[in-house]
């Protein structure tokens, strides 16, 4: 049979928002399909939908613009004017299709949530997104519209890259890379046979930061992390990512427009030294953060000067 139908991602609609650097978008089903056998039979004589579990995710580029959107610690979903995701129609012997062609997932109730921020070397940051949905007791967790238009808008680009790193006061040559988990576990759960769960929330939220990089003197008693490890707090602990420049190379640290991260926790190095064949060794600083009794233990402010 001939293809007909081709789609692809689009700008996440969020909050009268079009949010852009997209770079995937998935939508899980998690569905739980049973089939019992009993007296002593082959094969399976019934079939039925115990549960499903919804499950969007994305990936952005545009990390000020998402964390504006979303913060650290979630948004309820259903406190929004829309939360979709879109399936972007491709025109036979063409680009994109235009009118209402296009298929749009539209999202009413659940917790959304930050997951990872991946940065390497000479890249650019990205931040991945997962949703838990629920059922509100009317609509389903999703709801599938065709021949639906396109949201019009902005679809804002924006690109940040490694900037200066220092933890514990002591500031870290040759970073590689950066990772931040921000440590949600989010639950879901339902009861009266429903298949789908009703109530959702955050269980406990423990954010931790890998960085990696080829200097190996991280690890030094009196002027890096020791080998016991170092306390580091938000007014000593900070992490930027630094903007891109359309045309240029980046924006000057002096313009509010970087990202800033700060945390508290305790610091230690692990590995020391990683080496493979003829590229540079390398060692991995991991922090796991804490609760300092006033401070989020990671803070992060969208709209910084790098100082």
């Amino acid at each position: 049979m001939p293809v007909t139908r081709r789609h692809a991602l689009y700008a996440v609609y969020m909050n009268s928002s079009l949010l852009g650097g997209i770079t995937r978008q998935t939508i899980a089903l998690g569905s739980e399909v049973r089939g019992e056998i009993s007296c002593g039979q082959v094969y399976t004589r019934f079939l039925a939908m115990y549960g499903q579990k919804i499950a969007p995710g994305f990936n952005t580029r545009c990390i000020a613009a998402a964390l504006a959107l979303c913060g650290l610690s979630g948004v309820d979903i259903s406190t929004l004017s829309a939360f979709t995701l879109y399936a972007y129609k491709h025109a036979a012997s063409g680009a994109r299709a235009s009118g209402a062609v296009h298929r749009s997932f539209n999202f009413g109730d659940g917790l959304l949530f930050p997951t990872r921020l991946r940065c390497e070397f000479r890249g650019d940051a990205t931040l991945d997104y997962s949703l838990i949905t629920v059922y509100d007791g009317s609509n389903s967790p999703m709801v599938v519209t065709d021949t639906v238009g396109l949201p019009s808008g902005t679809i804002s680009d924006e690109f940040f890259t490694l900037g200066p790193v220092k933890v514990g006061n002591i500031t870290l040559p040759q970073v590689r890379s950066v990772e931040i988990d921000f440590g949600l576990s989010v639950e879901a759960i339902g009861a009266d046979s429903d298949i789908w769960d009703t109530f959702c929330s955050i269980v406990t939220q423990k954010p931790q930061i890998t960085l990696r990089g080829i200097d190996i003197e991280w690890l030094k008693e009196s002027t890096g992390i020791p080998l016991a490890g170092k306390a580091a707090t938000h007014a000593n602990t900070i992490i930027y990512l630094r903007k891109r420049l359309h045309a240029g190379t980046f924006v000057a640290d002096a313009t509010a427009e970087h990202i800033k991260f700060t945390g508290d926790g305790m610091a230690y190095i692990e590995p020391a030294f990683e080496a493979s064949g003829e590229a540079p060794a390398e060692a991995a600083l991991v922090l796991p953060l804490r609760y300092d009794g006033t401070n989020a233990p990671l803070t992060v402010t969208p709209a910084s000067a790098i100082t």
